[in-house]
């Protein structure tokens, strides 16, 4: 019974079997390669760097200081260096006063590149046939202009030196015209006759005094013309708020400018006012930038009437009564016989 039992015994211990060497170096292998890094970890790691660059505080960056402008005055800088709501409309009407002087230069300036480029256009055109003729010999057309003023002014102070002087840069002298001259003579056998000069008829005198009469007075014409109407736009101007400030008023001439040429193309306005005031009208009707500055300026002079009524009721009632809402005046009465009376009247 006895030898059963220890023979169905199960061993708790079993011996391991001898590993070889290949699972010996596998299992090395495996110990000494580091793991992978877990997601988790890495997510924690990002976590970590976002957290420290949250925690970077970041140094405010200083706003750049300005000098105002030379040309601003005293009011207008303090303006510019502590600029508030109250103040802004300082530096507007600044703004708007550069912007109308910068345009005014400009304009100005573009005249006078226009009136040169008509003076000299002339003097171009008549030169730049021979431009490249002048050009091979190294001469420009400032260095040809430039000669025929030395040679005419002087020709003008000393005109006989001037031509032998003249002829000699050229390789001739009196000699040589006085042998081709003569030259001439023979071989045509007698002299040319000089070209007689020829004197106007009273005819031809009279219409040209005539067309110069006439010349004078359709100029005369003409600048009474621009005087009057200049008259009539000064005093357009002068009624309407628009062209109390120049840069508005700037402006507001640019968009009318086509606007009164078309109408007065027309013909069918039979005063100057009365195109001025068309036109005004389509532009501040149809630009909402004007249409706005006009409804705010009715505004602003409906609330200051309003004001200036409200306030002449004031003294008004002040003037009646002594002081506002300070009710009927008392009647003083000197004794109780007086006041009996009054009471039976019924005052």
């Amino acid at each position: 019974m006895d030898n059963n039992t220890e023979d169905t015994e199960v061993k708790s211990e079993l011996e391991q079997a001898p590993m070889s060497i290949r699972q010996r170096l596998q299992e090395q292998l495996s110990e000494e390669t580091p793991s992978e890094p877990d997601e988790h970890d890495e997510s924690e790691a990002e976590d970590k760097a976002t957290d420290e660059s949250e925690q970077v505080v970041e140094t405010p960056t200083e706003k750049p200081i300005y000098a105002p402008p030379a040309d601003m005055n005293a009011v207008e800088k303090a303006a510019f260096l502590s600029p508030t709501p109250e103040n802004s409309h300082i530096i507007q009407n600044y703004l708007n006063r550069r912007a109308y002087e910068t345009r005014t230069q400009y304009d100005k300036r573009m005249q006078e590149v226009n009136q040169l480029k008509t003076q000299l256009g002339s003097l171009y055109e008549s030169v730049k046939e021979y431009e490249n003729d002048y050009a091979k010999d190294g001469l420009s057309i400032a260095d040809v202009t430039r000669r025929s003023i030395a040679w005419d002014r002087a020709m003008q102070n000393n005109p006989v030196a001037t031509a032998r002087e003249w002829l000699e840069s050229y390789g001739l002298s009196l000699d040589d015209l006085l042998e081709a001259e003569e030259q001439g003579y023979q071989q045509n056998g007698q002299q040319q006759p000089a070209p007689q000069q020829q004197y106007l008829t009273r005819e031809e005198a009279q219409k040209i005094a005539d067309e110069r009469f006439q010349q004078v007075q359709t100029e005369q014409q003409k600048k009474a013309i621009e005087y009057y109407n200049q008259q009539v736009v000064n005093s357009f101007t002068a009624n309407k708020p628009l062209f109390r400030d120049p840069e508005t008023a700037a402006q507001l001439e640019a968009e009318m400018a086509p606007v009164v040429q078309a109408l007065t193309s027309t013909g069918r306005y039979s005063s100057a006012e009365e195109i001025l005031e068309t036109a005004y009208n389509y532009v501040v009707n149809g630009n909402p930038t004007f249409s706005s500055l006009v409804n705010k300026m009715a505004t602003s002079s409906a609330i200051q009437k309003e004001q200036a009524k409200v306030q002449k009721a004031k003294v008004a009632s002040r003037s009646i009564t002594g002081s506002a809402g300070s009710g009927t005046p008392r009647i003083e009465s000197k004794n109780i016989r007086d006041n009996l009376r009054r009471r039976m009247a019924g005052d």
